[in-house]
């Protein structure tokens, strides 16, 4: 079992009926099969409509739900809501929305998340260690060593991410669908913290709860 803290947002928002719209329309992107469509939306599915606040780890033995809802809602109790605009954007080879301007809140919000999570997390280690060493380079391998991730801190970026990598066809689709739609995008809220479990290796992960944001204003800084 793995617990990951998200950014999901509410259905009845802008943005949260935006990823309904694309994780679930039956619309066709022109040139994608729907069989490739369903390719590359599996992991988006399986992962649900939102930004990583804290990547999936799996609990130190004996941590419960409660230790983790603890934990979270202290931080929750922290910091205040606060706005970000998206705009359609790549990370890597993966087409996401990303914010128009980093303005260090989600970033703060991300690394104390990290902090105060960390002695609920086992450390990665054997084979998970040696496989997500592929690619980093020392930064982030000196990231995933400590903090079982290798994009924390000043290598974070939040971003929700729209699709595996795709080729540049099919990119295009994916941009001509989403392009009016990001315009249209008001600016969206980061209201709450979502605890979000994987059951079972592989498993798709369930939102448990959205954990509001409540602090009357940004009240910690780093």
């Amino acid at each position: 079992m793995r617990y990951a803290i998200y950014y999901c947002p509410a259905a009845d928002t802008a943005l949260g009926r935006l990823g309904h719209d694309w994780l679930t329309a039956s619309s066709r992107l022109p040139g994608v099969s729907t069989e490739r469509r369903d390719a590359l939306l599996a992991d988006v599915r399986r992962y649900g409509w939102h930004a990583t606040i804290r990547a999936p780890f799996t609990p130190v033995v004996g941590v419960t739900h409660d230790d983790v809802r603890c934990a979270v809602t202290a931080l929750a109790h922290v910091f205040g809501s606060f706005e970000l605009s998206l705009r359609l954007d790549r990370l890597a080879d993966f087409l996401v929305l990303r914010p128009t301007m980093d303005g260090g809140q989600e970033r703060a919000l991300a690394a104390v998340c990290l902090d105060v999570l960390k002695p609920l997390c086992a450390p990665l280690a054997g084979e998970a260690l040696q496989r997500r060493s592929a690619g980093l380079d020392a930064d982030e391998l000196a990231l995933l060593q400590k903090h079982g991730y290798p994009y924390v801190l000043d290598r974070y970026r939040f971003h929700l991410t729209l699709s595996a990598p795709a080729s540049e066809p099919e990119e295009q689709a994916m941009c001509q669908w989403f392009e009016s739609r990001v315009a249209a995008l008001p600016p969206t809220r980061i209201d709450a913290l979502s605890i979000c479990r994987e059951a079972t290796p592989g498993a798709a992960f369930e939102l448990l709860e959205r954990i509001p944001l409540i602090a009357s204003g940004m009240e910690h800084t780093r």
